[in-house]
């Protein structure tokens, strides 16, 4: 877990991936709260989703589509959806069609076209270490990605 941990605070996508999942799934650790396994998820989530994880931006948006607020988040899950059919073929492609057809079933018109306005101009941000920080033992500051507004 602590290698998992260090690789997705330095940049990995997989890792970020992987941990978001691992997050996702704490059920009934004492002491863990559904809420903080849902804000946790979705950091590591969002981070990867970020950089053009397509796995990342299904899970991402499927769990704006289950959690509380979720009619305030469906928009942002649409968008998800919306990337995530397009980087991913196949089965996975199919399924983020399908959650955003369901998803988008809910939302009016003005915001179908405000999520597919989203996804169009959304641009993948590799995370990468600021230049002229030399790698030690520790983690290396990075510089963060931004979701689609």
């Amino acid at each position: 877990m602590r290698r998992l941990q260090r690789d997705a605070e330095l940049g990995d996508a997989v890792a970020q991936f992987n941990l978001g999942i691992v997050y996702g799934n704490r059920d009934g650790e004492p002491g863990y709260t559904v809420e903080n396994r849902r804000i946790d998820a979705i950091r590591w989530l969002l981070r990867a989703a970020n950089q053009g994880l397509p796995r990342a931006q299904s899970r991402l948006a499927e769990i704006y589509v289950e959690g509380p607020g979720a009619s305030k988040d469906a928009v942002k899950a649409c968008a998800w959806f919306l990337l995530a059919a397009e980087g991913q073929p196949g089965a996975r492609g199919q399924d983020a069609r399908s959650g955003y057809k369901r998803t988008a079933a809910h939302l009016t018109a003005t915001q179908v076209a405000q999520a597919h306005r989203r996804a169009s101009r959304w641009k993948p941000k590799i995370e990468t270490e600021k230049a002229g920080v030399e790698k030690t033992g520790t983690e290396a500051p990075l510089l963060l990605a931004t979701a689609p507004q």
